[in-house]
Parts: structure tokens; sequence; C-alpha cells
């Protein structure tokens, strides 16, 4: 396969719909080798580019191309799969799964990662994800009852059984504790190794750009900029931490008021002795916890641990 391939190529495109234009054409070649990084802040216009490569937001001018080979189909449905990542739980179907926690008694239709991975005709393919993913020890579990990461894996899997050709990932970092995203980060770094594979992920904060990005594509202000170099990029990036730094912006966000608001409790929070099971699993055990008026607390532990399930007490999701 020659390094030259264009598999994606743009050229002046705008869209079709003129609510959800672009300020400017878009100009965008994806070369076979290439892995990519589209970067920029929330409603730079990410999302809408990523619909012009899906095919989700047609052109109204310009033109798109795509060169899938060597894979025998060429749509691109088949060849271009793109998964959303919102919260720990993983993509946005993922709020269904989270609310069939609370409902304990509803849960014998919910299937298991087995019955959701199906069957496929490349057993090879098949096994080599088992293996990287460590899928063998979630099989027999229910959906509902994996961990953030867990859903990760299992959501990565199932999307490469049909062999795509540019996998994009919104946001596949967040809501993953430390070890997690090193774990996550190894796995596509693993698959930028895999042959006729391109991966494009799309990202809000410049640190999220891991080594194995090889292309940059920055995104802001609704104009889509030209692909860089990873090195160029972060090179020719400045931010200026002199204006706002960490330490200041955490004193900023610590002396935020509270004064002035009617509370009838010095108590804002309070959990006596709760437990929480999924079936054979404690999640909580007899937690007590008082969260007082002015306090500022931090949440922390590894995925499955249970932070999402106390928040959502807090929250009386």
């Amino acid at each position: 396969m020659p390094f030259s391939q264009n598999i994606i190529n743009i050229a002046g495109g705008v869209v079709r719909n003129p609510l959800v234009c672009l300020n400017t054409p878009i100009d965008f070649i994806l070369t076979a080798g290439e892995h990519v990084a589209v970067i920029g802040p929330n409603g730079a216009g990410k999302s809408l580019f990523i619909d012009v490569l899906t095919g989700k937001q047609p052109l109204k001018t310009g033109t798109i191309k795509y060169d899938f080979s060597p894979s025998p189909d060429n749509t691109l449905y088949n060849n271009i799969k793109y998964i959303a990542f919102r919260d720990s739980y993983g993509a946005a179907d993922a709020n269904y799964y989270y609310q069939q926690r609370w409902n304990v008694h509803d849960q014998d239709d919910i299937p298991s990662v087995r019955e959701l991975l199906g069957e496929t005709n490349d057993k090879e393919l098949q096994q080599e994800l088992c293996n990287l993913f460590q899928i063998e020890p979630l099989l027999d579990k229910k959906i509902i009852h994996l961990s953030g990461g867990e859903l990760r894996k299992f959501q990565l899997t199932k999307t490469l059984l049909s062999a795509p050709r540019v996998l994009i990932m919104d946001n596949p970092f967040i809501g993953l504790d430390a070890a997690t995203r090193d774990l996550l980060h190894g796995l596509l770094q693993h698959l930028t190794r895999m042959p006729h594979l391109q991966i494009v992920l799309v990202l809000s904060a410049l640190h999220d750009v891991p080594p194995y990005i090889t292309h940059v594509v920055p995104v802001d202000k609704l104009q889509v900029g030209r692909k860089l170099p990873r090195e160029e990029y972060l090179s020719t990036f400045y931010f200026d931490t002199t204006t706002f730094p960490a330490e200041e912006i955490r004193r900023r966000i610590i002396a935020l008021p509270y004064d002035g608001v009617n509370y009838t409790s010095n108590e804002i929070v309070k959990l006596n002795k709760v437990s929480i099971r999924y079936g054979e699993r404690t999640i909580l055990k007899e937690l007590d916890w008082t969260v007082r008026r002015g306090e500022k607390w931090a949440l922390g532990g590894e995925n499955g641990a249970g932070k999402s399930t106390l928040l959502s007490l807090v929250c009386a999701d």
C-alpha cells in the first residue's frame, strides 16, 4: 500500500446546511499511515468537521473523495467508525445502562458482553482483539456491571470487529483515572501499528495529544486549520501561563463565596450507613459521609471504585 494513498480528501468543502456551516471551506487530506488529533475548545466546530468526514453533513460545494483500499467494501458506514465518549461510562447510549444499575429487578434482559459482541466470520481478528483488550474475563459480565475502563475496551473491541479503515474517537480519555488512561494509551498505540487502520482523536486539551499521533488539525472559531505534523504544532503552540497560573486558578476556586445563601443546615450532605450492591458486587458498604457548609471535597479513586455511584446519591439521580 503506497504511503501517498489519500484515504479522505476534502477540497473546498462547504456544508449544505446553512444553520451549521463553518466560517471557511474545509481543505483536509488523511493519508495512509497518518494518525490525527482534531483539537479545539468546545463549540469550535470539531463535531461539524467530523460530521463532514463521516458523511453525516453533505457538502453544498467542494468535493470529498474516499479511498478505503485494500478494503473490498467502499461504503462509508463500514469503513469509518465513530465513537463518542461523554463520561466515564463511555458512549452516549451508556446512560441507559447506567440507569439500569438502579433497576436491579429488571436486569434479566440486560445483555452480557458476549451477547453484544456477537459472532464474526473473522475468528483470527476476533481473537487478536480479545487478547489485546483482555476481553475474555469480561465476556460473561452484564454490560451494566462494567467499569468505565472496561466499557471503553468493550466498545473498541466491538467497533474494531467490523475492520474499519478509519476509527474516530471523540474524547476517549474523559472520565478515566490515571491508570486507566495509561492503559488506554497503550491500547491505542498498539492500534496505530495495525495495518490498514487510521486513528482520529477528537480532543479539547493540548496535553491530551499522545505521542503516537502523527498530525494535528486545529479547529477554532468555526474554522478548520491546516493539518500540521505533531511536533511542529506543539513547538509553535503558545499558552500564556502567567495570566492565570494554575495555582492562581486554584486559589480563586477555593475562595468562591458561599455567604449570602440561606442555608437551613450546616450539613449540606449527610450519608448514614449507606450500602449499595449490584447482584453479588458490593459498591458501597456502610458509608458514613457528611459535607458541611463551606467545605470543599475531592473525590478520588480508580474506575469502578464507586465514585459515580456516590455522586449519583448526592445528586439524587
